[in-house]
């Protein structure tokens, strides 16, 4: 018992220090790469943690690997666009001048009830206000509404409520 405690404590300390080291945020902001990793890790330091006759050093092994296999391709999709745009994809636009795009919504599996319910999270309620709408590659919706529908600014109180035009 006290094996199998020793054990789980370095392997927590391990995987949390890598988790770190790669700069990980909430899982509903990892890129697919990194989340198959973080799946990987947690696959990989159970195996020793149920299994005191599995040398401890081969999971920690394969583990640091992974994040290190991670932090380089994040180096490498830094550098190179083609391969940002292989590895995360490319945002896509799913409303445009309060126009939903329905072949964007089929490309990305979803349902436009799926979309009504991401754009009141961001509270927008209609689609006829949303300038440009489109999902980032880590999922999260990106609303931009439209400039009558946008909420006043300080400079807008400022200027006495008169709006500028835009330029």
């Amino acid at each position: 018992m006290a094996v199998t405690l020793v054990r789980v404590t370095i392997l927590y300390a391990v995987v949390t220090v890598l988790l770190r080291l790669m700069g990980k945020r909430q899982i509903g902001e990892l890129q697919p790469t990194e989340l198959v990793v973080t799946i990987l890790i947690s696959e990989v330091a159970s195996v020793p943690m149920q299994n005191n006759d599995i040398p401890l050093l081969h999971s920690l092994a394969a583990v640091i690997a992974l994040v290190t296999f991670e932090m380089i391709g994040a180096v490498l999709s830094m550098k190179s666009s083609r391969l940002r745009t292989l590895l995360d994809g490319r945002p896509v636009v799913v409303i445009e001048n309060g126009t939903v795009r329905a072949q964007a919504l089929r490309s990305l599996r979803m349902t436009q009830e799926d979309l009504l319910a991401a754009l009141r999270q961001k509270d927008v309620f209609s689609t006829a206000d949303v300038a440009c709408a489109l999902f980032e590659t880590n999922g999260q919706l990106s609303v931009q509404l439209k400039p009558e529908k946008q909420p006043a600014t300080a400079a807008d109180v400022a200027a006495g409520g008169r709006a500028e035009p835009a330029s």
